[in-house]
């Protein structure tokens, strides 16, 4: 697998039109697919002409895609098996019998690890938020680089879109679970675009109105952003983001946050947090770091 070299490039244009004829013809996977940004990623991808898979533990609302446009497999991501068969009905399905972009979308939220502190006895947190919300994203991105490695030898031609959340990149009073598990999206995109042969990027959405919160919530916190300036960020927004990333072929390594208008007039912006200036001890660090071909010979099995 010939890995694309990856090199710190200026801040992403959001402004520039997204060309999406360009997915006409292209086989999509889009995890977590069936409602909420999931659901709205899938439905443009097949407006713009695109085939797409829909991967979800419950199908999407009846008549919404017609076969021939998408199909529905039942898969909870965190069970290896059920991704695998997602990755193979993928394949069978596509009219191109290939897998060109993949959206690892599926993801939740929950309580926080120190909840329950009144019990008599100290719980064992809950642990499903890590097995789906990393988990599922590290298995959806070794099938799709197990299958872009088959397709194609110029690694430009897989796109693995991993999404994660702004609070990944901020402090919050939020779930410490669920804030983990998003700095791991970022640090599995962060590591990948160094020695991928694929593309891979992510996105960050910061609060949207979509089946994963609590509308009570969203209408409060709604109003203290209005005091500060802000706003909830949208779902229009989020999907362009996605969207710029699959037709970009230049784009690889990048995050977009999915940010309220008042930051960025497109609803989404390049944050470019994820590098260091190379003067920096960080930048000198990482490019240190970087140099190195780790090969089997970095990790050590006991």
């Amino acid at each position: 697998m010939t890995a694309l070299k990856y090199e710190r490039t200026p801040r992403t244009p959001c402004h520039s039109k997204i060309d999406i004829t360009q997915l006409r013809g292209k086989t999509v996977i889009v995890t977590g697919a069936s409602r909420g940004l999931g659901f709205a990623y899938a439905k443009a991808f097949v407006n713009a002409g695109a085939f797409v898979v829909l991967a979800d533990l419950q199908p999407p609302p009846a008549g919404e895609f017609d076969e021939v446009q998408a199909v529905f497999v039942k898969c909870d991501v965190s069970i290896w098996e059920e991704q695998v068969a997602v990755f193979q009905s993928a394949v069978q399905r596509s009219p191109s019998k290939k897998i060109d972009i993949v959206v690892a979308n599926a993801g939740i939220a929950g309580p926080d690890v120190i909840s329950g502190l009144d019990e008599d006895e100290p719980q064992k947190p809950d642990t499903q938020m890590t097995d789906i919300n990393i988990n599922g994203v590290l298995y959806t991105t070794k099938l799709a680089a197990w299958h872009f490695k088959r397709q194609s030898s110029d690694p430009r031609d897989g796109c693995l879109i991993l999404v994660g959340s702004i609070m990944g990149y901020i402090d919050t009073k939020s779930s410490a679970i669920y804030a983990a598990t998003k700095f791991g999206v970022r640090g599995i995109m962060c590591c990948l675009r160094r020695k991928a042969g694929f593309r891979i990027n992510s996105i960050a959405p910061w609060f949207i109105h979509t089946p994963i919160m609590r509308k009570e919530f969203l209408d409060t916190v709604r109003e203290d952003f209005r005091q500060m300036g802000l706003d909830l960020a949208s779902i229009s927004d989020a999907v362009a983001a996605v969207l710029r990333i699959a037709t970009d072929q230049s784009m690889h390594g990048k995050n977009l946050a999915i940010v309220p208008r008042a930051l960025s007039s497109s609803g989404y912006m390049d944050l470019d947090l994820d590098d260091h200036d190379e003067d920096s001890p960080a930048g000198r660090l990482q490019a240190a770091a970087s140099a190195i071909s780790y090969g089997n010979f970095g990790h050590k099995t006991v």
